[in-house]
């Protein structure tokens, strides 16, 4: 999404002749927005942290209604951790706290929760943190926005969307100087160092940053932010001569910031700090100019939700080559580049002279008379040593609704206003009372650029082409454009799907029945469903959900809730179904606005679901394991014992074989030896 435009100008500037730029802001729907909250975790915060926590999911729902592409990030901060800014006794360090009150140990900045479109995490992750303390009234802000600010990958700060950082302390802030207390002498260099943890791991070994360098950071990183303070360190912020604990002087933060928005911390519920960005946005030009190039008359005029900027460019003398002015609006991503050339020749062109010849008075030259001495006129036949005709040409040339000869924009020459024309503004009229820039504007343009300006008095009313209307020729009557021809329309056949009105060649999406917007550029996308933006209030008159009796009496005071007898209903046109989380059962509510009441009615009885006893879930899996394995012995031991009866009943067959024969070893060798003597004979 574009929100500044035209993006590129070319524009040539004659040496002292002023050249007027136009530019228009709007902001676009459902622009990315990522929102940091940098939260001061000291003891005397404690109970803003329990506000923070039932702050998280309000802001992510009040976002919502603003864009769709919304992130939310948490990251806290207390100070460095040396003498004399903590107590550096061991017990001290585990619990910087009271013994009976304990507490975790002190850090000086940790990134909680990097940018995440899940508001749940986010609501987990403020849960989980708890507060420190520390010794001295100041706290290591200043650390804690720097990393917050040049840490864009752990942050996860996107390039294309706005970014807005809520700073919420009830303390001042140390700064560059302050950091020899405990001897850390190494000026701050402006670069990250948190680890995969998220803690800034170099706080004790470089000094805090200065403001002038905290500036430049948020200047360069496009960074808006948001300071929510108590009133008695507001002068600290916003004073050009408020003076802090440490004697500190002259040194407000938000003097030296360009853009930023102010709130009490009484105040900073979720509402306030969308309403402090969207409703009346302060958006302020950074102009960087050359110096062969003079920037002035800055003027600004808000129409319909934009914000039309005009300045003039002037230059003393030719350039001898095209230079780049940039213009960007403070904390936003975008930039207007406006190449600059000089146009020191004069382009005549060649036109046929006049049949009178300039009366005989002048010479015709680019395609004017230039007269002689003594004549005017623009065929030079005005002889001004004519007094009477001179008078009678001035009582011509006065504008009898002001009085005014030419009304101050030309000259009056033989009874004729001779109109003063600029390159970029005509003037006209037979009194010079009409220019071409006094109309209405629509997207930085005069007439929105297809005009004819024109009026016998004022000379302030367009005259527009065929095909549009409005004051400043803003609205086409084309209608075609509002028709969705895409193959998942809703309905192709109507503008704007059924849901919205073509209003000026876009659609303009209509209210549901619960009062939420359809969205898209043909209202295609569906609104947020409605029993979400109404289920905190309706739970809580139920006596649960996320809001407490206090907060339900002060959120919720435009609910009527009742419970139906009988399920006799009233035909509320809403039907919803809600979860508690307490006990996981379900209710059904039916609801309807009525003059600005939420009529709503609830069943009186629940409907839970039941689930089975998690002991006998496991009995029965250990009983199934040991069932399939004796199932799988018995199997193995059937198969075994047929096994050994069938080999049984053959050796059986085989000793019943008459055919048995005996025999001898034939290695067997008996134990005596006979040896006979052939010599001998008996």
């Amino acid at each position: 999404a574009t929100q500044i435009r035209p993006q590129i100008i070319k524009a040539q500037v004659r040496p002292g002749d002023p050249l007027n730029i136009e530019l228009s802001f709007k902001q676009a729907e459902d622009y990315p927005v990522d929102l940091y909250y940098l939260l001061d975790l000291s003891k005397s915060m404690e109970n803003d942290l329990n506000s923070l926590r039932a702050l998280g999911r309000e802001l992510g729902m009040s976002m919502q209604n603003i864009t769709r592409d919304f992130r939310l990030g948490f990251g806290s901060f207390i100070d460095k951790t040396v003498m004399p800014y903590i107590s550096t006794v061991p017990a001290k360090i585990k619990n910087p706290c009271s013994d009976k009150a304990p507490c975790v140990p002190t850090y000086s900045f940790h990134n909680d929760l990097p940018l995440t479109p899940e508001i749940e995490a986010f609501v987990t992750s403020v849960n989980n943190v708890t507060h420190s303390s520390n010794l001295d009234n100041p706290e290591g802000g200043l650390d804690a926005m720097m990393q917050a600010i040049v840490c864009k990958e752990s942050i996860n700060w996107r390039k294309d969307a706005t970014h807005l950082l809520v700073y919420s302390t009830d303390a001042s802030f140390h700064y560059a100087g302050d950091g020899k207390l405990g001897g850390i002498v190494l000026p701050n260099d402006g670069r990250c160092y948190l680890n995969s943890k998220g803690h800034y791991y170099n706080a004790n070994y470089m000094d805090y940053p200065s403001i002038g360098h905290l500036v430049r950071k948020i200047t360069s990183h496009s960074i808006q932010p948001i300071f929510a303070v108590t009133s008695n360190v507001i002068q600290t912020y916003t004073d050009q001569v408020g003076t802090d604990s440490l004697g500190h002087r002259g040194n407000p933060l938000t003097k030296h910031i360009q853009s930023f928005s102010y709130l009490p911390k009484k105040t900073y519920i979720s509402s306030n700090i969308c309403a402090q960005w969207s409703i009346q946005p302060q958006v302020l030009l950074e102009i960087k100019s050359p110096a062969e190039v003079s920037v002035s008359s800055q003027t600004a005029h808000c129409l319909d939700g934009s914000v039309n900027f005009t300045f003039t460019l002037s230059t003393e003398k030719c350039l001898t080559s095209p230079v780049q002015v940039i213009v960007s609006p403070y904390g936003y991503n975008e930039v207007v580049t406006i190449n600059v050339e000089s146009l020191c020749d004069c382009q005549c062109e060649e036109t046929e002279a006049p049949t009178n010849n300039c009366s005989g008075h002048g010479n015709y030259q680019c395609g004017s008379c230039v007269c002689e001495s003594g004549f005017t006129g623009l065929d030079c036949s005005c002889d001004q040593k004519d007094v009477l005709g001179i008078e009678s040409y001035l009582a011509n040339c006065t504008d009898p609704t002001t009085g005014v000869v030419c009304n101050r924009g030309g000259e009056c020459q033989c009874g004729s206003c001779i109109c003063t024309q600029y390159a970029n503004k005509k003037i006209d009229g037979k009194y010079c009372e009409c220019d071409n820039t006094s109309c209405k504007r629509a997207g930085g343009k005069v007439c929105n650029g297809t005009w004819i300006c024109m009026g016998k008095c004022d000379c302030g009313d367009c005259i527009c082409e065929p095909g549009w209307k409005g004051k400043a020729c803003e609205c086409t009557l084309e209608q075609a454009l509002c028709y969705d021809h895409s193959d998942d329309a809703l309905d192709s056949t109507k503008p704007c799907n059924g849901n919205g009105e073509c209003e000026c060649g876009q659609c303009v999406c209509k209210l549901s029945q619960g009062g939420a917007k359809f969205r898209g550029q043909y209202c295609e996308t569906k609104p947020l469903v409605v029993c979400d933006i109404h289920r905190d209030c309706i739970q809580c008159n139920g006596h649960t959900g996320n809001y407490n009796d206090t907060e339900c009496k002060t959120q919720c005071m435009g609910y009527n809730v009742t419970v139906v007898k009988d399920y006799q209903y009233s035909g509320y046109s809403q039907e919803c179904r809600f979860t508690d989380l307490s006990d996981d059962c379900t209710y059904q509510a039916n609801f309807e606005e009525i003059d600005g009441i939420i009529m709503v009615e609830v069943e009186p009885d629940k409907v839970c679901k039941t689930y089975a006893n998690p002991v006998y879930i496991i009995i029965g899996i250990i009983a199934a394991i040991v069932g399939i394995g004796l199932a799988i012995l018995l199997i193995w031991k059937l198969l075994t014992s047929i096994k050994d009866a069938r080999e049984y009943k053959n050796f059986q067959k085989e000793s019943q074989n008459p055919k048995w024969q005996g025999g001898e070893n034939p290695i067997f060798k008996k134990a005596t030896s006979t040896f006979k003597n052939p010599m001998y004979s008996a």
